[in-house]
């Protein structure tokens, strides 16, 4: 009866702990990143910005100039990244910029780029994003995992590279949807996917096929000048709002899934 009693104190002790654990922040990430450790975290409240643009190992890659041209940065997240049914109340950030006014012999706005690129496999699956989820001109080397998220903000992915798999399958985008010019290397799926609001594929261009199957459109789905490749699937998907697809190819072809 001891033994029983003293097991079950343990795992009441353990489960406590574990719960008492469940709310994490962001810096502590961002440290454990600097110090080049694994991030893992499951059924966990991520609070404060998750900034990936200011890591210690952010460099300067491009000088900006006195015609207002951007000065960029660029951080690179080395490690593997899994997110699990987390929240992130604040921002989630492999995008930012810092606007400065300034005054010379030519007044000209100086706008400082700071970027983030994930050299390794990054898995987030099943969260909640509350606040902005920017990854704009991000390179994800590896493969990227976004299944079953809510993006409840907007969703900034323009000019980002997936270089291997990406799957955004299952997941809610309530604002802004922005894949405008983003480079799809390998597969890619979007199926089940709900856009609430604007999803903006405008260039977007897919090198291997990519399937939006049975994905809800229910505002405007823009495709413009789409690269769609030999594969794709549209089949059960649905558009509620306005559509272009003006200029968009399916195999070099011009293509609409309206009129297949």
């Amino acid at each position: 009866m001891k033994t029983i009693f003293t097991s079950l104190l343990f795992s009441f002790v353990s489960l406590s702990s574990a719960f008492s654990q469940t709310t994490v922040d962001a810096k502590d990430i961002m440290a454990k990143i600097n110090r080049k450790e694994s991030i893992s975290y499951q059924n966990a409240t991520i609070t404060g910005d998750l900034d990936l643009t200011d890591l210690a190992n952010r460099k300067e890659v491009r000088e900006g100039s006195w015609i207002g041209e951007s000065q960029r940065f660029l951080s690179v997240v080395g490690v593997p990244l899994s997110f699990k049914n987390c929240t992130f109340k604040g921002k989630f950030l492999g995008y930012r910029t810092d606007k400065q006014e300034e005054r010379r012999l030519l007044k000209m706005n100086s706008n400082k780029v700071y970027t983030t690129d994930f050299s390794e496999a990054v898995t987030i699956d099943g969260c909640q994003f509350a606040d902005d989820a920017a990854f704009k001109y991000s390179t994800f080397s590896q493969r990227a995992i976004f299944t079953n998220n809510t993006f409840g903000d907007g969703a900034l992915f323009k000019y980002a590279k997936f270089r291997n798999a990406a799957d955004f399958s299952g997941s809610t985008f309530r604002d802004y949807a922005d894949f405008k010019y983003t480079k799809f290397d390998e597969s890619s799926s979007f199926q089940k996917v709900s856009f609430e609001r604007y999803a903006d594929f405008k260039y977007t261009k897919f090198d291997e096929r990519v399937d939006f199957g049975q994905a809800r459109f229910t505002n405007t789905a823009d495709f413009k000048y789409t690269k769609l490749p030999r594969g794709t699937n549209f089949d059960d998907t649905r558009f509620s709002g306005s559509t272009d697809f003006k200029y968009t190819t399916l195999d070099g072809q011009k293509f609409s899934p309206n009129n297949r």
